[in-house]
């Protein structure tokens, strides 16, 4: 599709996180921290580091102390956009929990991961659909697979990495400017501000 110049990743669900993790409902801090923080760095992966970030965050569910609705813009150092939005207070049939939606807009192209692990490629008149569920270990069970396999991925690609000398896509120092990330849309959101990432 060519390069990327618009992204939204997006996390919706009504999906009940707190009965197996009661403590998710009693940090002052909640949906950007646990969550948002994978979303961002997807979006980071994509269209690359980011200048300037925009929040807004809200409670909807009474029974908690933090937010459960967060929407983040993000302009990145390439000029681009990006939309990061979470939530767990959207109610919807069939439940997507716990997939992660995407649409790219690049200079040639779209491609769009839909629900049920949809991947819609446009390009040059054409449209093509593509299954790309992730795969489900006989130890595995859904809806768990994808984080599952997630981590298969990972501890392989720490190995390879360890054996090669090199440093890993996902090092620290790299996942430090997503966790950047967070603490700009907390400010944002709290100043009703943007907030430059460099200031941080």
């Amino acid at each position: 599709i060519g390069t990327p110049f618009f992204c939204r990743a997006s996390f919706r669900s009504g999906y009940d996180v707190f009965s197996g993790q009661p403590y998710l409902a009693e940090g002052e801090r909640f949906i950007i921290e646990d969550l948002g923080i994978h979303v961002l760095d997807i979006a980071r992966a994509i269209m690359g580091d980011v200048q300037r970030v925009a929040a807004t965050t809200c409670k909807i569910n009474p029974k908690i102390k933090g937010e459960d609705v967060a929407t983040i813009l993000m302009t990145h150092q390439s000029g681009m956009t990006s939309v990061v939005d979470c939530s767990y207070a959207t109610q919807r049939t069939p439940e997507t929990f716990p997939e992660t939606l995407l649409e790219i807009d690049g200079e040639t192209g779209t491609l769009r991961l839909e629900a049920g692990y949809r991947l819609v490629v446009q390009n040059g008149g054409r449209t093509e659909q593509r299954a790309v569920a992730p795969e489900l270990y006989d130890w595995a069970e859904r809806p768990w697979h994808n984080i599952q396999e997630s981590v298969v991925a990972i501890q392989q690609h720490f190995v390879e990495s360890l054996a090669s000398g090199t440093a890993p896509e996902t090092s620290g120092e790299d996942n430090l400017k997503t966790l950047a990330l967070v603490e700009a849309a907390y400010l944002s959101a709290s100043e009703g501000r943007t907030v430059e990432t460099d200031s941080l």
